[in-house]
């Protein structure tokens, strides 16, 4: 998933994602994927609730305290499964309720079943999405999010089953304009307890010039 991570770490030591994709992998040889339709319920189920990445912040402050909140939405489609994620970041302030009513990232993903068995995520922009702060929230009273809020669909993500509710993302070299990037890669593992993602910018060169360099974004599931 492209979760629009916060601004990049510092180099250090990798955690997460690789150490997150040997032990996926592993998963993909001992268990069969599910069927398409059972496929899409077992990624939905996988990737929405609420999920922090304050344990890997207190392990290593040079990732942010993130908290991502991803809510399935418009359940009556048949075209895919669709979910709403906000995130905002935590460290640094005190006031974690005005931390979480200012979200840096606001984005409408659908995911759909390709014929083979594997699925594709794209990922949409929003419309003024302030509208939208805190929709996650029960009892939200803001005004309701359509389709025609909704902007062209960004860099899709190709998604494996690595065995019962695990999944590997990846996507190709996407076109990217951000810090001096021409293209973007990103690369996710979701399990039933976490999320990890690692998005990177690259220059003309092939150098980096945005995201994490040592690893991705280690997200750990909230209870309810």
């Amino acid at each position: 998933m492209i979760s629009g991570l916060p601004p990049r770490p510092r180099p250090r030591r990798a955690i997460g994602l690789r150490i997150g994709l040997p032990v996926v992998a592993s998963l993909a040889l001992a268990q069969p994927a599910p069927a398409a339709g059972p496929l899409l319920e077992a990624y939905a189920r996988a990737v929405t609730g609420t999920f922090s990445s304050a344990r890997q912040h207190a392990a290593d402050p040079a990732y942010a305290e993130v908290e991502a909140h991803v809510l399935r939405i418009w359940p009556e489609r048949t075209d895919g499964v669709w979910i709403y994620q906000e995130q905002a970041i935590l460290s640094g302030t005190a006031d974690r309720e005005a931390a979480r009513a200012r979200p840096y990232f606001q984005r409408v993903s659908r995911i759909s079943a390709e014929a083979d068995g594997t699925l594709v995520r794209e990922t949409f922009a929003i419309a003024d999405p302030a509208r939208f702060v805190g929709m996650w929230r029960p009892g939200f009273q803001g005004p309701a999010l359509t389709p025609a809020d909704l902007g062209e669909p960004g860099c899709p993500i190709r998604i494996e089953a690595a065995g019962h509710g695990h999944f590997t993302g990846t996507s190709g070299s996407c076109p990217n304009r951000h810090r001096g990037a021409v293209s973007m890669r990103s690369v996710s593992v979701v399990t039933p307890d976490r999320f990890v993602n690692w998005d990177r910018g690259f220059d003309a060169d092939g150098r980096q010039v945005w995201g994490p360099e040592a690893g991705g974004y280690v997200f750990l599931r909230i209870p309810d």
